[in-house]
């Protein structure tokens, strides 16, 4: 790919954002800190944080200091500054938060949706949108737009997610900035729950290289790579459950055979259930009757253990992660079985003397997609590197 020339308005927004991220995470800071920790002259930093300071994004805050001399007036994210909403629309159930500009989660709702047609799902997240903006009471010229988070690939003709067949992202994001007004960004589920555990995990702030891999009806994963999730060329990146691990295994509704998610996810676990003539109808009837232990699901964790150490150690090979993160809005009993089943893992290039364990289980719980979907406007407004890696931002 040939080199993008760059000009003074691209400049200055990517370092909006560079001054923005250090307050974030480093906040309250001085405008001579921001400096040192960016790199910016001192002149330049003030410039941004007083435009910042007038987007209303960031806030001063009172000094503390009682030496000689007028102390630094601390610089620190306004949470009332701006917000927006996340969505995770799945099978049978909708997802969604309002959060802050901090990050801090002022309402969520989760509730059952019967029909996930594109029309039918817009209309129910249009209302539930309305729902959250009259609880919470922000205003609409304070909100940055809605993420939303749904299960991929996009616009791949013939190629659906599991159970929701000629199911398109795509579509329903345009037709809710349509019915809502509102600027949607789009991502998948596995790119969502990368990104809040970036955000707001207190082992993943701290990491720039890591895969979150999701377990839910389906499987994902999310790729981060030097601090910005990786969406790819039609934002599909992280499709890990439709990797080939068993050649010639279970058919797929991709119309492959040996996909990894047709042996690890929810939705495999249902079928495996299913054959053994028992019937499970929700992923809630799921968590609540079952557990690691019950003979037939002890058997069905037995048999994916193979694959997904595999799949895990192509992840290793390819991105040489600081770690990896298993987590998703699967059971916590069915994370904590996958997490030690799949032990030892196959050697890797990644290093074996760390702080940090090869494969650890997420922090964040079965919101973190939801949170991770309100995270894209921030990133799709304020981040030029985000805009520049995803088509649907």
């Amino acid at each position: 790919m040939l080199l993008s020339a760059t000009n003074i308005v691209k400049a200055k927004l990517i370092n909006i954002w560079v001054v923005f991220e250090a307050i974030r995470i480093r906040g309250p800071i001085a405008r001579s800190a921001i400096a040192d920790v960016t790199g910016l002259s001192k002149q330049a930093t003030s410039e941004l944080v007083d435009e910042l300071l007038s987007m209303h994004f960031v806030r001063e805050e009172k000094s503390s200091g009682r030496g000689v001399g007028k102390p630094p007036t601390p610089i620190t994210i306004n949470p009332a500054g701006a917000y927006s909403l996340g969505f995770h629309v799945d099978f049978g159930q909708v997802s969604s938060v309002a959060i802050n500009l901090a990050g801090e989660v002022l309402a969520r709702d989760d509730h059952p949706i019967e029909d996930l047609t594109p029309q039918r799902a817009v209309d129910d997240i249009a209302r539930a949108a309305t729902q959250l903006l009259e609880t919470t009471g922000i205003r609409r010229d304070r909100l940055l737009g809605i993420g939303l988070a749904t299960p991929g690939p996009f616009a791949v003709a013939g190629l659906s997610p599991p159970r929701l067949p000629g199911w398109d992202g795509v579509e329903l994001r345009r037709l809710l900035q349509e019915a809502t007004g509102l600027r949607v960004a789009l991502a998948n589920d596995g790119q969502c729950a990368v990104t809040a555990e970036w955000r707001f995990g207190e082992v993943a702030r701290h990491l720039t290289n890591f895969v979150y891999v999701y377990v839910g009806m389906g499987l994902g994963s999310g790729v981060m790579i030097q601090g910005a999730a990786f969406g790819g060329a039609s934002g599909n990146a992280g499709e890990f459950g439709h990797t080939t691990v068993v050649p010639g295994g279970h058919g797929c509704i991709c119309g492959k055979n040996g996909c990894l998610e047709t042996y690890v996810s929810v939705d495999a676990a249902m079928r495996h259930l299913s054959a053994r003539g028992i019937e499970v109808e929700s992923m809630t009837a799921f968590e609540e009757r079952f557990n690691a232990a019950h003979p037939d699901v002890a058997s069905w964790i037995a048999a994916g253990i193979e694959p997904l150490r595999v799949g895990l150690n192509t992840i290793e090979n390819l991105f040489d992660p600081q770690t990896i993160m298993l987590g998703g809005n699967a059971p916590s009993w069915l994370i904590d079985a996958l997490v030690e089943g799949v032990q030892p893992l196959y050697p890797s290039v990644g290093r074996h003397n760390r702080e940090i364990p090869r494969l650890i289980k997420a922090e964040l719980g079965r919101d973190a997609i939801s949170r991770g979907a309100a995270v894209l406007p921030v990133l799709s407004q304020l981040n030029p590197q985000y805009q520049q890696l995803n088509p649907f931002a």
